[in-house]
């Protein structure tokens, strides 16, 4: 179907201006003027039942066990006439907007599609690249969830947030908390702590709680949840959050922009499968609005010997995140993508992983970590930009599908690299580690409230 989108040349050719010339990561955003209507734009209803919940509900009172999903009043797939995420304002829930380096970026692969012997693959590339006009601030698809979310909170009356975090997204949510000086606490375990960094100095609103001598996401995940009640702390909600999952969709929104089609495939590393979600929530939203064709087909993948998705789609059985916790916790470290560990993904709730992969007749893939390294060499040969294992990853999961016949290697596919490290930002800005703010127990979540009273005391 044809629609006016821009030329994507033309979109590329900003980044033939000098890096000093253009908005940067470490300049300042200012705020918008609100430019939402006074008639309601968004709901938020129950994925399973449907029901009106009020914005910031996490659960259903009918189906508790289900995602909230947007459904929004303008249908069309209407874009802004700016370069970032904000081009998909009418499909975010904030009404207001920000000025930002982040948003998108979709290019069609010649050279490594060559390789592989693929005619139609297009690479969404959500790191920091300003070679390929991609200037994400902390390198990784997550910014495209902090700031919508921050924003939308701000809307609703929030003005803290906790959330948990197993490197990357804490990451993302520091930069945002900074710029838009909201009170932003992060849960790390601590072996994530030294990737909390950012291109600008952190503000005072950021705060860093570090679990000792812990390798798990899961741990953190619970501790957030224990802070939100006892010291007025909202949750940033992880899948449940749909400011986070609109704001990841865009990838696929981007994808449509520049094609002007729906993918017949998308690609993608998980460690919650929440960007899965986001993918097919994101492929309705566009089939509703007019775009032909079927579903992008979801393929998702893990890094062995960490697969708790992969295993509970392959097998037909439930995540067990409680059981032989310890074992769990061994092939976590064995991973050298750290962050798709997430012991407690949304898989078999309504509007889930599970769902996605059904709705979307999508496989699962199990990927080494020789695998891993070896795509991470080979796009970086062919496209020349490096790029982060869990994006070694999705490309080693791309191989396995086409190998497996799951793929056609004529058929439109999108491959998202949701990130590519620190190498590219280091050699544009100095980065800035985020202080520790607290050092709490991992193990003893008692110990660990207790001396957070102290830091939270008025």
């Amino acid at each position: 179907m044809a629609r006016r989108a821009g030329a994507w040349w033309a979109f590329l050719s900003v980044d033939a201006e000098p890096v000093a010339k253009r908005r940067g990561v470490g300049d300042a955003l200012p705020m918008s003027e609100n430019r939402g209507p006074k008639a309601p734009r968004v709901r938020v209803v129950c994925a399973t039942c449907g029901a009106v919940l009020r914005p910031l509900d996490p659960r259903c009172p009918n189906c508790p066990s289900a995602l909230p999903r947007t459904e929004y009043a303008e249908r069309r797939f209407v874009t802004q006439d700016r370069g970032d995420i904000f081009r998909f304002a009418g499909w975010l829930p904030s009404a207001a907007t920000t000025a930002t380096p982040i948003g998108p970026t979709v290019f069609r692969s010649e050279r490594l599609a060559g390789v592989l012997g693929m005619a139609d693959l297009s690479v969404a590339f959500s790191g920091y690249a300003p070679e390929i006009g991609a200037r994400n601030a902390t390198g990784t698809f997550k910014d495209f969830e902090a700031l919508p979310t921050l924003l939308y909170l701000r809307e609703h009356g929030c003005d803290r947030v906790v959330l948990a975090s197993a490197g990357n997204t804490a990451r993302a949510f520091a930069y945002a908390g900074t710029t838009l000086g909201f009170t932003t606490t992060l849960v790390v375990p601590e072996t994530a702590a030294s990737s909390v960094w950012m291109p600008i100095p952190p503000s005072d609103s950021v705060r860093l709680i570090v679990l000792v001598d812990s390798g798990d996401y899961a741990a953190a995940i619970r501790l957030a949840g224990l802070m939100t009640e006892r010291y007025g702390l909202h949750s940033e909600g992880g899948a449940r959050n749909v400011a986070r999952r609109d704001g990841m969709g865009t990838a696929v929104l981007e994808y449509a922009r520049v094609q002007q089609r729906l993918p017949r495939h998308y690609v993608q590393a998980v460690g919650s499968g929440t960007g899965g979600i986001a993918a097919w929530e994101a492929g309705m939203r566009l089939r509703a609005s007019g775009f032909d064709g079927p579903l992008p087909q979801l393929h998702l993948a893990q890094n062995v010997p960490f697969t708790p998705i992969h295993d509970a789609w392959t097998s037909r059985r439930p995540i067990e995140p409680d059981r032989n916790v310890a074992g769990q916790l061994e092939r976590i470290a064995a991973i050298s993508a750290p962050v798709l560990a997430n012991r407690t993904p949304p898989y078999d709730v309504g509007g889930g992983v599970r769902d996605a992969l059904e709705a979307t007749a999508g496989h699962t893939y199990a990927v080494t970590n020789a695998e891993i390294r070896g795509a991470q060499r080979l796009f970086e040969a062919c496209e020349g930009v490096p790029i982060g294992p869990e994006s070694g990853a999705a490309l080693a999961a791309l191989g396995q599908g086409v190998a497996r016949s799951w793929i056609r290697p004529a058929d439109p596919i999108l491959l998202h690299v949701t990130g590519n490290g620190d190498a590219l930002l280091k050699r544009d800005f100095v980065l800035h580690p985020v202080p520790v703010w607290r050092r709490v127990s991992a193990t003893d979540d008692s110990a660990a409230l207790r001396d957070l009273d102290r830091a939270f005391a008025p």
